[in-house]
């Protein structure tokens, strides 16, 4: 399906024809929390109960949005993050996914269990975008997969660390619909292996393993206390994602936002930190950017933008998040993110849930 980019003009129209033109069990698939969804919904509650602040008086004429993550400069601080189904959107998949981020000035997280050649979407901008890896195998298997991804020129990798088993997702499993990257004809996987008994043996000892093991920049992905911050600070990782994976794997969870500054408080100045889960719209980000985040990534919107209209629908998302955030910064008083800082934000009345899309 082709799309013109002025057809979808709001987050909420591209969400729309999402809707309108999937299977609802692929729909439901991206859109299911585990559970009872209480963390999908606290994800949304907590973001809409910390309020901008805004200052006036002060020349916005030029807003500056750029950024940098693990050393890559970002015109935009608006990540993709790792999606593995990404195919289920689109055909493009990751492929499609990493042009879009190259030619928006931002980067991919590519995940493992994408159905693109691993080469092939490192290559659209060498050194750019990072990979996203689970634990599917021992020490041997890490070192052959990490060869690979050294010569293919990712920038860096991403542990993902908060899933050693897969939530249960109430509403995607009452579907017709269910999803595992085992069905899907995978180039990638069948080269490597895939073990899954592995994600619920990987400890802390095998992150630092791995960030020795690697000239690449290291992530921490799924980190949501400052205890853990400080212990995947002293494995040697570059960066750490917060991240409570779009409250699809526990249940009645802390919401990411609640639990950003905690973990920035502990953070070594060296590490860059993002964070994701739950973010849909420009206001939003730049909240978690006031909080002394370097981006924020974004997930489901992927899904939603390439299911919309391919790689044009994502551009769209990107864009429309672009001016958001560009409205948001002028309208409280900032050109650029060095300027915004927490008192920017702070916790106010709580929205009526009948207030929040």
């Amino acid at each position: 399906m082709v799309i013109e980019p002025d057809d979808l003009k709001t987050i909420g129209q591209v969400i729309a024809r999402a809707r309108e033109v999937m299977d609802p069990g692929v729909f439901l698939w991206a859109a299911a929390g585990v559970g009872e969804e209480v963390t999908v919904s606290r994800n949304t509650m907590a973001l809409r109960t910390l309020a901008l602040v805004p200052s006036v008086g002060r020349d916005v004429s030029a807003i500056d949005t750029s950024t940098t993550f693990l050393g890559v400069p970002l015109s935009l601080p608006v990540m993709l993050a790792p999606v593995g189904a990404l195919a289920l959107y689109d055909s493009s998949d990751a492929l499609g996914a990493a042009r879009v981020a190259t030619a928006m000035g931002t980067l991919l997280i590519c995940s493992i269990h994408t159905t693109s050649k691993w080469e092939e979407v490192a290559a659209t901008s060498p050194g750019r975008h990072l990979f996203q890896i689970y634990s599917a195998g021992d020490r041997g298997w890490f070192s052959d997969i990490v060869s690979r991804l050294e010569d293919a020129q990712f920038g860096g990798l991403v542990m993902t660390l908060d899933s050693p088993l897969i939530g249960r997702r109430d509403r995607s499993i009452e579907s017709s619909f269910q999803w595992s990257p085992q069905a899907t004809e995978n180039v990638n996987l069948s080269m490597a292996g895939w073990d899954e008994s592995w994600r619920s043996r990987f400890t802390w000892r095998d992150l630092e393993w791995l960030c020795h093991q690697t000239d690449l920049p290291v992530v921490a992905k799924g980190i949501m206390t400052p205890e853990d911050a400080a212990k995947a600070a002293e494995c040697g990782v570059s960066g750490i994602i917060v991240s409570n994976h779009g409250g699809r794997m526990v249940d009645h969870s802390v919401s990411t936002i609640e639990v950003l500054t905690d973990i920035l408080e502990v953070a070594p100045q060296r590490l860059d930190v993002a964070v994701d889960s739950g973010f849909n719209n420009g206001a939003d980000i730049s909240k978690a950017l006031a909080l002394g985040a370097k981006a924020v990534g974004i997930g489901r919107l992927q899904c939603w933008g390439l299911a919309a209209g391919g790689p044009a629908g994502l551009t769209r998302v990107l864009e429309i998040l672009r001016d958001e955030i560009t409205v948001t910064m002028a309208n409280t008083g900032h050109r650029n993110l060095g300027e915004m800082d927490p008192s920017a934000v702070r916790w106010s009345i709580p929205v009526p849930p009948s207030q929040i899309g």
